[in-house]
């Protein structure tokens, strides 16, 4: 297989390919071989976001601390300074040596304070624009919703094998163990690729309010002639527009509160939110058997078992899985309410 050796921390470097390693006595070696696999496949994950996690917080809290570092010196260092100057003149005449208050007191404090102010602001917005704490929480989130995934892995395939009794060969229905395998690790990557659009749409967003914000933009004042010729009826608002060009970037202020773009936030533009559905256990069931309803609506599902369903947010729906195993009926049951922020969320139904 094309896979580089060191892709997901090695996992497939001897992954099994031969024919002649799913047969017979051999079969046994391959499926530990394939659970080796599919564990290293899900540590590597856990371990590169808490890598990342890690590397973000810190990050995040030296943003955090330089921010409220800086804002508690701009706001108290110029009034404090100032109380100290003002104490030491009193008493003070004018054959009194100078002292490191009078340098300080030529200094412009509050415009010093300002600039400190500004600069925690600044911070403040660096974080927000390029998400270092929302990445750290995320990359956090991420790590614990794998680390159930694995532990839930673990233990059913301690069940499977349970039910086999350790061999698998002269088993009528023997546990599906390469399905258990194969949704593991596709819940893996279905959540490292839900967290990477997450970051894409939370990065999108933030160019979109940066795009937006009319004081950011450049704007070019009108013709000198156009503004000369305004006329003695022209309204109000048409005056204060033209003021506001001929005062720079307050035109762009003045005219985004005068008249605001109707744009929709992106949420509301959303009818439905996609969800995608895995059943556990489908591989056990008689042929043909398997039926999927959600809120009283039969949906079909592929063989594989995966389906993604287009859902209302903010509304309970029922998602019922039945079929017979064995002649026997089977059937499963998982009620969700999902919200906008849910697309593309993995949902798991055992049968």
């Amino acid at each position: 297989m094309n896979i580089p050796d060191e892709a997901h921390g090695g996992a497939y470097r001897q992954f099994p390919t031969r024919p002649d390693q799913y047969r017979g006595s051999a079969w046994d070696a391959t499926l530990g071989q394939l659970f080796s696999t599919a564990v290293t496949h899900a540590t590597d994950r856990i371990n590169w976001y808490d890598a990342k996690a890690t590397e973000r917080a810190a990050v995040a809290k030296r943003i955090r601390f330089m921010s409220l570092l800086l804002f508690a010196l701009g706001t108290l260092a110029p009034i404090l300074l100032t109380f100290l100057i003002k104490i030491a003149a009193v008493g003070k005449t004018p054959n009194t040596p100078s002292t490191w208050l009078d340098m300080i007191a030529a200094l412009p404090l509050a415009e010093i304070g300002y600039v400190l102010l500004a600069v925690a602001g600044a911070l403040v917005v660096f974080d927000q624009f390029f998400d270092a704490s929302g990445s750290w929480i995320r990359f956090r989130q991420s790590q614990a919703r794998l680390e159930v995934l694995l532990a839930d892995f673990r233990f059913s395939w301690a069940q499977a094998m349970a039910q086999a009794q350790g061999s698998l060969i002269g088993k009528e229905r023997p546990p599906s163990f390469t399905a258990i395998l194969r949704d593991f690790v596709i819940k893996v990557e279905w959540l490292a690729e839900d967290e990477t659009k997450q970051w894409a749409k939370r990065f999108s967003q933030m160019i979109d309010t940066f795009d937006r914000n009319p004081n950011l933009k450049v704007s070019l004042g009108g013709s000198p002639g156009a503004q000369a010729g305004a006329g003695p009826e022209a309204d109000a608002d048409d005056a204060g527009g033209r003021a506001g060009t001929t005062n720079g970037g307050y035109s762009a202020a003045a005219t985004s509160q005068r008249s605001p773009p109707p744009a929709a936030h992106e949420d509301e533009r959303v009818a439905t939110v996609n969800v995608r559905l895995a059943i556990d256990g489908i591989d056990t069931l008689d042929e043909g058997s398997l039926r999927l309803e959600v809120d009283g609506t039969q949906i079909d599902v592929a063989g594989d078992g995966f389906v993604e369903l287009q859902l209302a947010p903010g509304m309970d729906h029922a998602i019922v899985a039945t079929g017979q195993r064995a002649q026997k009926a089977v059937r499963a049951q998982l009620q969700e309410n999902v919200t906008i922020e849910d697309e593309d969320k993995p949902l798991t139904i055992m049968l």
